[in-house]
């Protein structure tokens, strides 16, 4: 978050020229809202967190919630906050060969959008400053401070929440990233739009996890995109087998919504596929990545935030999903991994695609394992590929 000093003013601009603003910094969608208080979004968060919703996402915090509900205490004398989106579709194909491989959520493929995005918007306040001809005071957030930028845009007008919880705009659909910015001037607003996702349940069904329990209410415990991002110990083992071959994030929800068929595709080149990385990755490649090539590959990518034990505890599930004894001896290696959520996750991998190969490998893993938890997985998959 950024904060830059002046003092309250009233903007004389309309929308058309906001709009325009957002366009020459790179945004494809740009609104504005009244800064007051997020009430029922509060009331909501705080009932979530103590339902257990948010699951373990320790910084998601009572005091948290309140203060980013209260754009007043974010930057004293707000008047407006402004919410940018921007579509992180680009052009992908999936390569023509046998390799197995795993998915990508679509977002992140490119750059970082924490850099990408509060750049756009650092370059909307110039143009701000500039078209007004005075310094204005703001405040900018990108998914890592407390705004409930969602409930900036459904306010906005800039779209409505779907039943997967995401916010969907015409015509970009989902597909979109959200970035906020506190500004002490008023700014035109346009009104909350009247749409709803009416019957259909499209999302709801097709969660492999069954993570969307209720229209709009999301139990991130189930979540494929929070166990693959944001979790950081071993995955429960009843939701392995449910995660299929997606390796960070997911986008069944979105793939499945009517409103994100026919979304156009920006293309924007911060968002393109990075080199060795793709939608579709190869996963017996990245089996083996260790970590100076992992902070290498993805420096400056959204991945890093799963550190490489998280991202390759994701790939040996996805690796026993697969159904292919072309990854045995890749998961085989991972046995003896510096990392216990590594070791623990192609124990159970081995243990799902089975023959004598595995078992001897977990067998001899045993030997040496220290970790209580790690030598419950090699026992346990040992026993299962008796037979396989």
């Amino acid at each position: 978050m950024e904060n830059v000093e002046s003092g309250v003013q009233v903007a004389a601009l309309t929308a058309e020229e906001l709009e325009s603003i957002g366009s020459r910094a790179g945004l494809d969608l740009l609104r504005a809202a009244p800064a007051d208080p997020f009430e029922d979004t509060e009331r909501v968060y705080l009932e979530r967190l103590g339902q257990g919703l948010l699951a373990e996402m320790r910084w998601i915090t009572p005091e948290r919630i309140r203060h980013g509900c209260n754009p007043e205490e974010l930057l004293p004398g707000a008047r407006s906050i402004l919410i940018g989106a921007c579509s992180y579709l680009t052009r992908v194909r999936r390569a023509d060969d046998d390799a197995v491989r795993g998915r990508v959520a679509r977002y992140a493929l490119g750059d970082d959008y924490h850099d990408t995005l509060g750049a756009k918007l650092r370059a909307v306040h110039l143009m701000l400053e500039e078209r007004l001809g005075r310094p204005v005071r703001a405040r900018i957030s990108v998914d890592s401070g407390p705004v409930v930028d969602r409930a900036v845009a459904a306010r906005a007008g800039l779209g409505w929440f779907g039943k997967n919880t995401n916010i969907l705009t015409r015509p970009l659909g989902s597909w979109v990233l959200l970035g906020a910015m506190l500004v002490d001037v008023e700014l035109p607003y346009g009104p909350p739009l009247r749409k709803t996702c009416g019957a259909c349940t499209r999302c709801m069904v097709a969660c492999p996890t069954g993570a969307l329990i209720a229209p709009g209410v999301l139990d991130s415990r189930r979540c494929i995109s929070y166990l693959t991002i944001e979790h950081r110990g071993p995955i429960p083992r009843d939701l392995r087998p449910l995660m299929g071959d997606w390796i960070f994030g997911c986008d069944i929800c979105q793939e499945v919504c009517p409103v994100n068929l026919g979304a156009p595709v920006p293309d924007h080149p911060e968002h393109r596929e990075r080199e060795g990385w793709g939608q579709f990755p190869d996963l017996l490649e990245l089996m083996t990545i260790g970590d100076e090539e992992f902070r290498r590959r993805f420096r400056g990518s959204p991945v890093k935030r799963a550190k490489r034990r998280g991202l390759l505890r994701n790939v040996a599930i996805a690796l026993g999903n697969s159904g292919d004894r072309r990854a045995v001896p890749v998961l085989v290696r991972a046995l003896s991994d510096h990392e216990p959520l590594v070791r623990g996750h192609a124990a159970w991998a081995l243990g799902r695609l089975g023959g004598e190969a595995a078992r001897e490998a977990l067998e001899r893993a045993l030997e040496s394992e220290t970790e209580e938890w790690v030598v419950e997985e090699m026992r346990d998959a040992a026993a299962i590929t008796y037979g396989g």
